[in-house]
């Protein structure tokens, strides 16, 4: 079952789901005999308290059950709690895409956290979840010393014990070779952080970073497979990890939620702009520069959004490269004579920029889409004297141009 254990009075659209591992239950997450625990210690970062809520996956999970089947019978016939049995991995993934669909349904977004077998439960969830719906509402996976490659122990445990988990848990078992398979191949998967110490004996450093088709850049600690769940302090490093996770996570969220809608009307702000001038200089139509206008102040919009989101303009840096990079291509076009005027310059930059939006210049940043390149590339064109939409247009002839438009407004008054 998913049990709440931290519900803001006022709605929000993530929680986030501990799973524990391998005969593990609740007090894995809520009590650490008197000392503080993982959740407690992320909770103390207002932040993250105020816009998550937490909740924790529970499922059974014993080493030996003796005599399980008239355990269940018994349980059965004399009215006593509901004969549960442990289950295999994939089972256990299926109860919980149940309880994550009736008792998560609010919820916008799901971060899951697994500690040892539970970040392999979380695995198979999100794996089923995708193949049934193409996206998954997990954005953010967070393994804990979790036995990606199966665990030695699990190897030996088989030989004197039955038990199903036991038998998942072994390094070269079916579910640990077809779980890494599917891992690897999937290409809509959620954010991934791996944590792992490495004074674990249960899961070796190689097994706790998971096979996956992008570079990752895992967590290590000094800590062992039970204390990297357990803060040593303040200053304990999983913990500060996490929070930091958490804090880009909603970061990302409010990035995302930039609404680009906002209506541009033009007064005439932009009449004297380096970039509108060095369009009327190479006798560009209006209608190309009003639509240069707006995406100009699109592009000024959003990313003034994103800088209050503490996205740093540095970040930004390379997209501006690669926006100035096909303009450089098609203007090489224009003085090979395929373009044949300013206007068509204008009209195949634009148009490569929304060719290449989602391939060369895709971005993490996704409020940034083909209009705000466009008008990235307006940007530029407002400070860089390499962008120009006339061949023979130099700073000389915009300085020229510039002070003629002022003669002329002087002579009109």
């Amino acid at each position: 079952m998913i049990k709440i254990i931290n519900q803001n009075s006022n709605p929000v659209s993530t929680i986030v789901i501990f799973i524990h591992g391998f005969i593990g239950n609740e007090e894995t997450w809520v009590k650490q005999g008197g000392s503080k625990t993982l959740i407690e210690s992320i909770l103390e970062s207002s932040e993250v308290k105020e816009n998550f809520d937490f909740g924790l996956f529970l499922y059974q999970t014993k080493l030996l059950e003796f005599f399980p089947k008239l355990s269940r019978l018994d349980k059965s016939l004399f009215g006593k709690k509901k004969a549960v049995k442990t289950l295999p991995i994939e089972s256990i993934g299926k109860i919980l895409s149940t309880q994550i669909r009736y008792r998560c349904d609010e919820y916008e977004n799901i971060v899951l956290v697994g500690h040892s077998m539970g970040g392999l439960v979380a695995k198979r969830f999100v794996l089923d979840d995708i193949a049934q719906n193409t996206t998954s509402k997990v954005k953010l996976y967070i393994s804990l010393a979790t036995p990606h490659s199966g665990s030695d122990l699990a190897t030996f445990g088989r030989q004197i014990i039955s038990n199903c988990q036991v038998e998942d848990l072994a390094p070269l078992s079916y579910n640990i070779q077809k779980l890494n398979s599917e891992w690897v191949q999937c290409t809509n998967l959620p954010k991934r952080f791996y944590i792992q110490g490495l004074s674990d004996d249960i899961v070796p450093e190689v097994s706790g970073i998971a096979l996956d088709r992008e570079k990752q850049q895992p967590i290590y600690s000094d800590d062992d497979h039970f204390s990297i769940i357990v803060p040593d302090n303040d200053e304990d490093v999983v913990v500060h990890a996490m929070v930091k996770e958490l804090k880009e996570f909603l970061t990302n969220l409010n990035i995302e939620a930039i609404d680009n809608v906002e209506e541009f009307v033009d007064k005439g702000q932009y009449n004297n702009e380096v970039f509108v001038l060095k369009l009327l200089l190479a006798d560009v139509h209006e209608t190309l520069i009003d639509s240069s206008k707006v995406a100009f102040y699109s592009a000024e919009f959003t990313i003034r959004k994103l800088t209050a989101l503490g996205v740093k303009v540095d970040k930004l840096k390379s997209l501006y490269a690669k926006v100035k990079e096909l303009y450089g291509l098609e203007f090489g076009e224009l003085l090979s004579g395929k373009h044949k005027n300013p206007d068509a310059l204008v009209t195949a930059v634009h148009k490569k920029i929304l060719t290449e939006d989602k391939n060369y210049l895709s971005t993490l940043h996704k409020p940034l889409e083909a209009l705000q390149k466009f008008g990235m590339l307006q940007q530029l064109a407002s400070s860089d004297d390499k962008i120009w939409w006339a061949i023979n247009n130099n700073a000389k002839d915009l300085e020229d141009f510039r002070e003629k438009i002022s003669k002329d407004k002087d002579g009109t008054k």
